[in-house]
C-alpha cells in the first residue's frame, strides 16, 4: 500500500499526465495511467485511480470520459485553447520590440500551456522561431542583441561577425541544427511576410542574400567597411483581386501605390529588386498576383516559370 507521500505524488503525476498527454483528440486509459505511475515507482491500483480522478475533478480539472474499446480519459478544457495559443504566438512573432531569442523562448513557453500534441503543432507552425536554439549570448542580459548590432552595422556601414544556423544530415540520417561563425555585410533590415530579415552581401558568392534574424546569434561589430551595394530596384506593376491587397502590402511593407481597375481588381506599383526572392513570392501567390510590367521583368519571370516546368517533366 502506498504511503502518504506516494499518494500525494500519485495525484501530481496523474495531473501532469492528463495535462501533457491528453486533449480533445487524445486520451489515456487506466492501464496507461498505471503503467506511467509504475515507471515512476508509484504503486497504484485501478480502484484507487477512480478516486484520484474524481479528486482532480473536484479540484477543477475538466476531466471527461469517452468509450472506445475501453474507457479513456482526457482533459477537455484548458485556460488557453489551441486557437488562443496560435493567436498569442502570432502576436509574439509580430512584436518588433522582442529579439528573436526572446520571441523563440516565449513561443516555447506558450507551447507548454497546451498538451504535448497541441504544443508540437504550435512549434511546427512557428518553425523558424520555435526551432531557434542559438548558443547563449556572451553575457546573458548584457551587451547588444543581434538586431541592435546589425542595426548599428547598417547605419555605420561595417561588417559583422556572428553565429549563423544551418542544417545538416547526421551519420544516422537525422537533420540537425548547428552553428558556424560567419562574417556578414549588412545592408538593410526589414520585415518580409512578418519575419524580421537581414539583407546582406555575401563576399563568397558576390550576391545579396536574405537571412531571417532568428538564424543569427552573438553579433559583434568589426571595424571593417562592408562590401557590396544595395540593388537598384525596378518599378514593378502588379495586378490582383482586391482580397489579395493584404498579402501584397504585407510583402512590400506597405510601400506601394494602388489604383482600382474595376470589377474588384487592383493595380499596384512598387519599387523592388528583381531577384529570386521576388519570383519565389510570385510563384507562392499561385497566379492570383499577376506581374504586369515592365516587359523585360515579365519575360524574366516567364523564363523562370518555363525552366521550373521543364525540371518537372518526366
Amino acid at each position: 500500500m502506498p504511503n502518504v507521500s506516494e499518494k500525494k505524488l500519485k495525484l501530481l503525476y496523474l495531473a501532469r499526465m492528463l495535462w501533457e498527454k491528453t486533449d480533445g483528440q487524445h486520451a489515456v486509459t487506466l492501464p496507461q495511467m498505471l503503467a506511467d505511475l509504475e515507471s515512476k515507482g508509484i504503486p497504484a491500483e485501478r480502484k484507487s485511480l477512480y478516486d484520484d480522478l474524481e479528486t482532480l475533478r473536484r479540484f477543477g480539472f475538466a476531466i471527461e470520459t469517452r468509450k472506445s474499446r475501453c474507457f479513456e480519459y482526457y482533459l477537455a478544457q484548458r485556460p488557453f485553447s489551441q486557437e488562443d495559443l496560435t493567436q498569442l504566438a502570432q502576436a509574439v512573432r509580430q512584436a518588433t520590440f522582442l529579439t528573436q531569442r526572446k520571441a523563440a523562448r516565449l513561443i516555447k513557453k506558450l507551447a507548454a500551456l497546451g498538451s504535448q500534441y497541441q504544443g508540437e503543432e504550435l512549434l511546427h507552425a512557428n518553425g523558424e522561431l520555435a526551432g531557434f536554439s542559438a548558443p547563449e549570448d556572451e553575457a546573458a542580459g548584457a551587451g547588444l542583441s543581434v538586431k541592435e548590432v546589425l542595426t548599428s552595422a547598417v547605419e555605420r556601414g561595417l561588417q559583422v561577425e556572428c553565429q549563423m544556423a544551418h542544417w545538416e544530415v547526421s551519420a544516422g540520417g537525422m537533420v540537425e541544427q548547428s552553428w558556424a561563425t560567419v562574417v556578414l555585410n549588412p545592408w538593410h533590415l526589414f520585415q518580409q511576410d512578418g519575419v524580421e530579415t537581414l539583407l546582406a552581401f555575401d563576399s563568397e558568392t558576390r550576391r545579396l542574400r536574405r537571412i531571417p534574424l532568428c538564424a543569427l546569434a552573438q553579433g559583434k561589430l568589426l571595424e571593417r567597411p562592408r562590401e557590396g551595394a544595395l540593388p537598384v530596384g525596378e518599378k514593378l506593376t502588379l495586378e490582383f483581386p482586391q482580397e489579395f491587397l493584404s498579402p501584397v502590402a504585407g510583402h512590400f511593407s506597405g510601400a506601394l501605390a494602388v489604383e482600382a481597375l474595376g470589377k474588384g481588381r487592383l493595380r499596384a506599383t512598387v519599387k523592388a529588386p528583381v531577384d529570386g526572392a521576388l519570383f519565389t513570392w510570385l510563384f507562392s501567390m499561385e497566379g492570383n498576383v499577376r506581374l504586369a510590367g515592365p516587359k523585360k521583368v515579365v519575360e524574366q519571370f516567364r523564363d523562370r516559370a518555363k525552366s521550373l516546368a521543364k525540371s518537372y517533366k518526366s
